[in-house]
């Protein structure tokens, strides 16, 4: 009886402190977080330790919602980096990393685990090489110069498509 008595007051407090809901009908639509993607990319650039892009031009409906980043030098496990993402028009996550590491390294920390490319996408000349992902997500790595930028998530490969273009059209973070 006791044990009963202290579960309901827990779940109580939880329900009280806005830990916990009760949807007999299943999740409602809410919103999605906002993070300040482009201001998070310029002010992590000077502790990364190498060249952050903004990108440009991407598509109207997408909803920045994700910015974290590893300050320089990161360790051999997590290299430093930055990580920006976004909702695209049908709700699909995708994610640009930019990173100085080397790409074993980049692959472990971003995808967990490191595995042979399965392919490759053209994207305005550019060439990205596609590995496996999380989950049953791909992923498209890039090196440029010192700095590798790697695209993974659940959108479609239009829209990683869009984040390429919008990655190499992006202006220098300052």
């Amino acid at each position: 009886m006791a044990v009963a008595t202290l579960a309901v007051i827990v779940f109580g407090l939880m329900f009280f402190y806005g830990q916990a809901s009760f949807a007999p009908t299943g999740p409602s639509e809410g919103t999605s977080p906002t993070a300040d993607v482009d201001g998070g990319l310029t002010r992590a650039a000077p502790l990364v330790g190498f060249p952050v892009v903004v990108p440009a031009g991407l598509p109207d409906g997408w909803h920045p919602n994700s910015f974290t980043f590893t300050a320089a030098p990161g360790t051999a496990e997590l290299p430093a980096a930055v990580r920006a993402g976004w909702l695209t028009d049908d709700g699909r996550f995708i994610t640009l990393v930019q990173s100085a590491g080397q790409l074993p390294q980049i692959q472990q920390a971003e995808l967990g685990a490191v595995e042979s490319a399965t392919g490759t996408e053209d994207v305005d000349g550019t060439t990205w090489t596609v590995v496996p992902g999380r989950r049953s997500e791909v992923a498209w790595v890039r090196p440029v110069g010192d700095v590798t930028y790697l695209i993974t998530g659940s959108a479609t490969p239009d829209e990683f498509r869009a984040l390429a273009i919008a990655a190499a059209n992006g202006t220098p973070a300052s």
